[in-house]
């Protein structure tokens, strides 16, 4: 019973933090620690695909890797995600992207382990013939509520590690694996 009370309050504080600093928060993605909002840090990837052809059949490994060994921001178990209700437009430069249009909500978003190899994360999309996965790589579990205008609170149970959030704009239909929005979880 005490668990669970104390549950109900952590989460209603929480709502209320997120409601005073939706106000003050501009759109993005965010890490919420002790009241302290930090903005996740924006990587442009590359595919490093690899593919062979096998009697006219394409069969192939598709991958992205991002700079760096480690993002920048660490995340608990709480991201919040504050979208444009006025923006309809999607902005993307190799140096910024800008998916939080009135149309997205964390419906349209991914989370993914990323692993380290030779000082870059990289996202093993898996393998594919003829251009289908036929390996669904392992996608993070997650939960999301709107607890503000335009102010929505994503959560999840994160095991240590790299990850990445990646978005699928709702007019297009595929995920944006080159876009992530990068976060790591430490060891506890």
């Amino acid at each position: 019973m005490k668990r669970i009370i104390s549950t109900i309050l952590s989460v209603l504080a929480f709502s209320l933090v997120c409601s005073a600093q939706s106000e003050n928060l501009t759109p993005g993605i965010y890490s919420i620690i002790d009241g302290n909002a930090t903005h996740l840090t924006y990587a442009n990837g590359a595919a490093i695909s690899s593919s062979n052809n096998l009697l006219g059949v394409e069969i192939g490994n598709t991958k992205f890797k991002y700079k760096g060994e480690t993002a920048e921001v660490k995340v608990v178990d709480k991201i919040v995600m504050v979208i444009n209700p006025d923006k309809k437009v999607i902005k993307k430069t190799t140096k910024e992207y800008d998916p939080f249009i009135k149309s997205m909500t964390p419906a349209n978003i991914i989370i993914v382990p990323l692993e380290v190899v030779d000082g870059k994360r990289i996202y093993n999309g898996g393998r594919t013939i003829e251009g289908i996965n036929t390996v669904r790589k392992e996608r993070i579990d997650f939960e999301w509520e709107m607890v503000a205008d335009n102010t929505f609170e994503i959560t999840a149970n994160f095991e240590p590690g790299e990850y990445a959030i990646i978005f699928r704009p709702a007019k297009l239909g595929e995920f944006d694996f080159t876009s992530i929005y990068g976060f790591y979880v430490e060891k506890q």
